[in-house]
């Protein structure tokens, strides 16, 4: 991964808005964090990387 902190970050962010838009389900920002973090480990884990496309050789 090329930044982990910047995909925590996205994956924690995308969990709140998730949870935002479920009023009787809430999530606080620190449970968020450590969700991302299980999930960026588990993608990890799994062989998938995540990484930044290239703007270079990004479809047109």
């Amino acid at each position: 991964m090329d930044d982990l902190h910047q995909v925590n970050t996205i994956i924690a962010t995308t969990i709140c808005a998730f949870f935002k838009g479920h009023p009787d389900t809430q999530i606080g920002t620190e449970e968020a964090k450590l969700l991302a973090k299980q999930i960026a480990q588990a993608l990890d884990e799994a062989g998938l990387q995540i990484s930044a496309v290239d703007p270079t050789n990004a479809p047109r």
